[in-house]
């Protein structure tokens, strides 16, 4: 009886380990024909862009949008395949393409890594994982890092044109960033030096205006010295007036009274 027990627990547990697998692999595949779906939209739409007008335009963008909810659903597809097999290969590499077309590149690059550096995965994947990884990185102006995946990718699939010819774009977007960075360095060290240009004439003016001022300060100093030196000369000489009417009419005084003699 126990022996049976063990056995009927064991086939069940094998029905709905099988149940799980099953139902992962039809999400699999309901997302694999969700975004086969986006990506016909999203074609659509690219070759309206492509022919201009106004109503192309239009019709395009309703397709754009139409195909990112195609896009959001697929990656929830994709998610749902891997809700007990963690990381299944396929179902990742889908997931980070759908993220990918939604414009999330880091999340994508993520995804498309960790497939890469997984050694026991299918070496055409990984390639492809690697090359895209590469993209995800491009789109995020990570010149330096995407040209490494690149280089990874090559190593799985040296015969890959599309690779070689992102690889060759990448240096060449890097180089042109550290022309960039090196003439927006320039160009900070000569607005730096003309500003310290800038304030250094500033403190040149201003120690001239500073100068002038002490100068004018100094000039009305002596003005007004020489304004109160005039006013106290005008006093004294009032002064020296005024004792000297004073001291004559004493004089004239004196003369008028009587003397008495000395005996």
């Amino acid at each position: 009886m126990k022996q049976l027990f063990f056995l009927c627990l064991s086939f069940l547990s094998i029905f709905f380990l099988n149940a799980q697998t099953i139902d992962e692999l039809a999400a699999v595949r309901k997302g694999n024909s969700t975004f086969q779906q986006a990506e016909k939209l999203r074609a659509e739409a690219m070759q309206l862009m492509e022919k201009g007008g106004e109503v192309n335009t239009r019709f395009a963008n309703e397709k754009f949008k139409e195909a990112s909810k195609l896009y959001q659903e697929a990656e929830i597809d994709y998610r749902k395949g891997m809700a007990t097999t963690k990381n299944f290969p396929k179902a990742n590499y889908n997931l980070a393409n759908t993220l990918y077309r939604q414009e999330k590149y880091e999340d994508a690059g993520n995804s498309y890594k960790y497939i890469a550096e997984q050694k026991e995965n299918d070496k055409s994947l990984r390639a492809k994982a690697f090359h895209n990884y590469g993209n995800s990185l491009l789109k995020q102006e990570k010149y330096k890092e995407s040209i490494e995946a690149y280089k990874n990718a090559l190593k799985l699939n040296p015969k890959d044109v599309d690779t070689k010819y992102n690889l060759e774009y990448a240096r060449r977007m890097m180089q042109q960033q550290q022309q960039e960075q090196q003439q927006d360095n320039k160009d900070d060290k000569d607005d730096k030096e003309q500003e310290q240009q800038q304030d250094k004439q500033q403190q040149q003016q201003d120690k001239q205006q500073q100068d002038k001022q002490e100068q004018q300060q100094q000039q009305q100093q002596k003005q007004q010295q020489q304004q109160d030196k005039r006013q106290l000369d005008a006093l004294q000489q009032n002064e020296r007036q005024t004792q000297k009417k004073v001291a004559e009419e004493e004089m004239k005084k004196g003369g008028k009274s009587k003397q008495e003699k000395d005996w």
